[in-house]
């Protein structure tokens, strides 16, 4: 986190504008989301994801010192807040003369017709305000204090950049005077970096005969100068813009500055002096450059105390701001390394898998929570700590890959590892990773390991296993978390009933009936996970089972008929080991419906099930019950059967329009299962039977009766074609008004 400063007459804490600080409070927050917790089904995807988007942030101090306009550099900070945040999107209000808000971007009213979720004002560090940051549709949960704490801060970088970037003409830039944030530009070595600069500007001081002076340094987050240590401003900060004024100038061009008659002088703002009750009557000033030639800001003295300052007066100003930029370029090279190792250490922290640095002594240097974890140790146990003496002569293999490491210095990958935990008697599987710490001269500095955990992958799947194929399993632990959320695809339902159930329960008792359903699933849902199947619900007696999902196939159809008949092959099995056991019979019906369904976690936030609604599920409910009205064992949906590979062994037993559906169906009863049973004299049946239902659907009820019948001869126990010639019988004596051959 970046030093603060809390302004005590506003209570406003402030951030120290520094965009590598803004960029680790964004990343901060970004991981602390609940997509990026552990174990949460997208945090592979989304760990990257949000690494790319907020990588513009990181670059913004080396994008404004190159001269990024402060427009572009608005839209970078709005969109890495939108993403660490994770809100539907941001909107900028900026504040007119008048008053009044509107949006940056159209100059105009709002097109946004929706409530906004969230708003902060745009503070400057003065305390002025010029404007407002929204934000809109938080993704999960509800916007809390972070978010707020963090949009605050954000929003004082967008404050100073809209009057930066002249966005706000009714407002004087010029020279102004802030409350000095106490930490805002320091870091560890402050102390000894303000030491050496405050004794060059005292020497400044002393040679020049100079009655004050300041060290003035670029902030290329405000594209302003400001004094990085002065003399008679007090606790106060002084802001020039980057091309405002003498210093601004000096620093534009690069050229030293000597000013005889400051009043004179166009370029020259009073303000300043007006505000500290001073007079300026003469200045010089000099660039700092660092050793590569970047211009790091300004050494300005003023008011030489006897005359005006000379050629040699110039040249020792030259000088003194050649140490400096020396004194600077270390400074700010010590800054760089500590920000990258703290940002560095921060991101191995946040990972899930545990990583390891080891130095050349083979002692352990970094160990973060997920290592810790992993190896059952504190930080105190492992820091300081040989190799050989955490992981134990066990597993001594690893001390010899890294070895191979540092004699190739190439990484090597060790996939499916099992390491042994002796304290606790454990193996732990393990992906393992061998990385060489290299210097810029490829000259080694140590190793790096880590460690992907495979206990947590391995019980995931183990619970899964339960419920999906392997086949499904396998695509899940390779998919997003998307392929869980709402969608609306083709998928096939499948339902099944025991026949006479309560009747069985009745017989069996209470424990009985439980011992025998279990028995029953458990055969059952072996023969529908087979078939690629996943088992959405039991329902007392009843199978709901799913085809297509999470991910859709082809072959979905073909598997739902071949799961179907398979069921009654195993159940033959089963009944026959339950008639040995002197147990009671099982009889089931089973319906299959194709089509379009509504699929995803649905439920309440406390209790979720991953399901399937919509027409195509109670079709499939509907058409297993009639089953019981046909007597048959397998009914399916025409959708269904147009998707069926082959010409399996089926027949047209009815067209239909269920409860709760405007729209009728044609369905056919599957007898594939029945194959090792086949007679040319149910082939015959099937044609008979076909051909009566079309006389029957053509209103022709005497020779559909006479079909049916002759049916029902070479099958005499088709209760299907027994209730058609009922009917038959019953349309010839009083014919259906608006006959359509549909039976609701």
């Amino acid at each position: 986190m970046p030093d603060m400063d809390a302004d005590t007459d506003s209570n406003v804490t402030r951030p120290s504008l520094s965009y590598a600080a803004i960029a680790e409070q964004l990343l901060t927050h970004r991981l602390a989301q609940p997509d990026l917790s552990p174990g949460a089904s997208n945090e592979k995807t989304a760990l990257p994801r949000a690494f790319r988007r907020l990588a513009e942030v990181f670059a913004l101090d080396s994008a404004a010192a190159a001269g990024e306009p402060p427009r572009a550099i608005i839209a970078v900070l709005a969109a890495g807040l939108v993403e660490a945040t994770q809100v539907g999107g941001s909107r900028i209000l900026l504040k007119s003369a008048s008053g009044a808000l509107t949006p940056l971007g159209n100059g105009g009213a709002s097109d946004r017709s929706d409530e906004v979720s969230v708003e902060v004002a745009l503070t400057r560090q003065d305390g002025e305000i010029v404007g407002a940051l929204e934000l809109f549709d938080k993704r999960s949960g509800s916007f809390d204090e972070g978010d707020l704490v963090l949009m605050a801060r954000v929003g004082s970088y967008i404050a100073e950049l809209v009057v930066t970037a002249g966005l706000l003409p009714w407002l004087a830039q010029g020279v102004r005077l802030v409350p000095r944030p106490a930490l805002a530009h320091e870091s560890d070595d402050a102390p000894a970096k303000a030491a050496i600069l405050s004794r060059i500007l005292a020497i400044a001081l002393e040679i020049l005969g100079a009655d004050r002076g300041w060290i003035l340094l670029y902030d290329p987050t405000m594209d302003e100068l400001y004094t990085a240590l002065s003399e008679g401003l007090g606790e106060r900060e002084l802001r020039i813009g980057a091309h405002d004024g003498i210093a601004g100038a000096t620093f534009r061009t690069g050229e030293l500055t000597n000013i005889p008659l400051a009043y004179q002088d166009p370029r020259f703002d009073p303000s300043i002096d007006w505000q500290i009750g001073y007079r300026t009557r003469n200045i010089l000033c000099a660039p700092i450059f660092s050793a590569d030639g970047q211009r790091l800001g300004v050494l300005q003295v003023v008011n030489k105390r006897h005359g005006a300052f000379d050629q040699a007066d110039e040249n020792h100003l030259r000088s003194l701001a050649s140490q400096m930029g020396v004194t600077l370029d270390y400074t700010q090279l010590f800054d760089h390394v500590l920000r990258m190792k703290s940002h560095n250490e921060s991101m191995l922290r946040s990972l899930t898998n545990g990583v390891l640095t080891i130095d050349m002594r083979g002692e352990v240097t970094f160990a973060n929570q997920a290592a810790l974890a992993t190896l059952r140790r504190s930080e105190g146990e492992l820091l300081g700590q040989p190799l050989m003496k955490v992981f134990g002569e066990m597993n001594a293999w690893i001390l010899e890959a890294i070895d191979e490491v540092a004699n190739g210095r190439a990484e090597k990958q060790l996939p499916n590892s099992e390491f042994y935990i002796e304290s606790l008697g454990e193996w732990v599987s393990a992906n393992i990773s061998l990385l060489p710490l290299l210097d810029s001269r490829r000259n080694s500095l140590g190793f790096m390991l880590v460690i992907e955990n495979l206990e947590g992958e391995r019980e995931l799947r183990r619970t899964m296993s339960r419920y999906l194929s392997n086949e499904v399993i396998d695509r899940l632990m390779q998919d997003s978390g998307e392929a869980l959320g709402g969608t609306a695809q083709t998928a096939t339902t499948l339902f099944s009933d025991i026949r006479g159930f309560t009747t069985l329960s009745e017989q069996l008792g209470a424990h009985g009936t439980v011992s025998m359903l279990n028995e029953y699933f458990s055969y059952m849902e072996d023969v529908l996970t087979n078939r690629s199947g996943v088992i959405d619900k039991y329902v007392g007696d009843a199978i709901m089972a799913v085809f297509g999902l999470p991910f859709a196939a082809e072959a979905d159809a073909q598997n739902s008929v071949q799961a179907a008949c398979d069921m009654l092959q195993v159940l033959e099995l089963l009944n026959t080991r339950r008639a040995a056991a002197g147990g009671g019979v099982i009889r089931i019906g089973v319906g299959i419906a194709t089509g379009t369904v509504i699929a995803g976690n649905i439920g309440s936030p406390k209790r979720m099930d991953f399901t399937v609604i919509g027409d195509p599920v109670n079709l499939a409910s509907r058409i297993e019950s009639m089953t019981k009205l046909y007597g048959t064992d397998i009914l399916i949906c025409a959708e269904t059967r147009k998707r069926l590979a082959g010409t399996p062994k089926m027949r047209r037993i009815d067209v239909v329009r269920v409860r709760g559906q405007t729209r009728p169906t044609n369905v056919f009863e599957v007898l594939e299962h029945r194959a090792a049973s086949w007679t040319p004299a149910l082939d015959e049946s099937i044609v008979l039977y076909e051909a009566g239902l079309d006389a029957y659907l053509a209103g022709d009820w005497t020779s559909a009766q006479e079909r049916f019948e002759a049916s029902l001869l070479l099958r005499g126990d088709d209760k299907a074609a027994e209730l058609m010639v009922e009917r038959c019988r019953r349309y010839r004596v009083a014919p259906p008004p608006d006959w359509d051959g549909v039976s609701v």
